[in-house]
């Protein structure tokens, strides 16, 4: 619950700082803004699909999903990717057939500064919160703020530029040059963002005999408790855990459960990425 609040607060924060853009890219006629703007509201959404995968993928395995829920995070990333493409061919067709001119300005300038500031401040509450709540979730999302920061530090390059372009070739259009940089870029991110998690979905029953064989060890610390079967999968970012156990017959009910809140506490101290926790006593 924590995590998703904090995720909440950064997504206003990205849907202002995707606003911004948009209305001063429309308004200054900036095409490397306004496509800038639009690989904000991606980070926008990506947001709102990471909470719901989060949602869905905390839910307990079941006969009919044996093995959770986790594959939903490969399938948010997925349709993330897609939509990524998608957005990459509108910047593209922007570059293309989008003709305004852009004048240079301080009050564009001041916009940038803003949104870098709001910017910033998203990462560092994704970084922090996510570091001190060991969520992936959360240092994945700072790394996709980061990136948009990054991508409005070259949109204030272009903007530093274009004040100089009276210097340039004729035939030289830094305005449009950034656009087309902004289109690749996308194309870049969406087609590693779809060809990661397609593969993720294909292989993400193979085992992580490293983390296994932690867990092993780990397991060791409760003598009352005979783990006979050990399954550790990867759920895009994060793994989930099956265990069997074999139960004294002298442990109370109330002993057992907090034995098992015991393991699962340990587990997820031990390495943030283990999310998911299924415990079948025998």
């Amino acid at each position: 619950m924590r995590e998703n609040k904090i995720i909440i607060i950064t997504m206003i924060l990205n849907f202002i700082v995707a606003v911004f853009k948009l209305v001063a890219g429309l308004a200054f006629s900036f095409s490397t803004l306004i496509a800038d703007s639009i690989q904000s509201f991606i980070d926008f959404l990506t947001d709102i699909m990471s909470l719901i995968a989060n949602k869905i993928g905390k839910r307990r395995a079941n006969k009919n999903y044996p093995f959770g829920y986790g594959q939903v995070y490969y399938l948010a990333n997925l349709f993330t990717g897609f939509l990524l493409f998608l957005i990459g061919i509108f910047i593209l067709y922007e570059f293309l057939f989008f003709n305004a001119k852009f004048t240079p300005n301080m009050g564009i300038a001041i916009i940038l500064l803003v949104v870098l500031l709001l910017k910033s401040f998203v990462v560092y509450l994704l970084k922090r919160f996510g570091n001190n709540y060991k969520s992936e979730l959360m240092i994945e999302a700072a790394k996709e703020s980061k990136a948009d920061f990054i991508s409005t530090c070259v949109v204030l390059v272009v903007l530093v530029i274009s004040f100089f372009e009276e210097y340039l070739p004729d035939f030289i259009n830094i305005d449009k040059i950034g656009s087309f940089g902004m289109a690749i870029y996308v194309f870049y991110t969406s087609i590693k963002m779809i060809v990661s998690n397609i593969k993720g979905i294909l292989t993400n029953d193979v085992q992580n005999d490293e983390i296994k064989r932690e867990i092993e060890s780990q397991l060791k610390e409760f003598p009352n408790l005979q783990f006979s079967k050990l399954r550790v999968i990867k759920m895009s970012t994060y793994y989930s855990v099956f265990l069997q156990v074999k139960v004294d017959e002298n442990i109370s009910i109330r002993r057992y459960i907090s034995l098992e809140k015991q393991v699962k506490s340990q587990l997820r101290a031990k390495n943030r990425l283990i999310r998911f926790i299924d415990i079948e006593p025998v």
